[in-house]
C-alpha cells in the first residue's frame, strides 16, 4: 500500500482524466509508474531497445500484449510489397 500527495491542480487533472476515461485514479498511476520505471531502466541499460509506446491503447486493450513481440522480420515496405502481391525477393 502507498499514499502519495500531490498538488491540488495534479490532483483535479487526474481526477478530470479518470472521470473522461472511466478509469481510475489508482490503474492511472499504476500504468504511469510502471512506464516511468520501464523508462528509468532503459536510459540506464546499455544497447536497451525501448519499450513501445502504448499509450493510444487503451489500457485493457487485448493487442497490447502481441505489439513488440517480434523484433526482426520484414520491414513496413515489404509487408505493403507483401500485401500487393509484389515478389520482394526478386528486385
Amino acid at each position: 500500500m502507498l499514499s502519495v500527495r500531490l498538488p491540488e491542480t495534479v490532483e483535479r487533472e487526474l481526477a478530470q482524466y479518470c472521470a473522461a476515461r472511466k478509469l481510475s485514479k489508482s490503474h492511472v498511476v499504476q500504468e504511469a509508474l510502471a512506464e516511468y520505471l520501464v523508462a528509468a531502466k532503459t536510459a540506464s541499460g546499455q544497447n536497451a531497445v525501448p519499450e513501445p509506446d502504448l499509450s493510444f491503447l487503451a489500457p485493457d486493450d487485448p493487442i497490447r500484449q502481441f505489439i513488440g513481440i517480434v523484433k526482426d522480420g520484414p520491414s513496413t515496405d515489404e509487408w505493403m510489397a507483401i500485401t500487393r502481391g509484389e515478389d520482394w525477393n526478386n528486385p
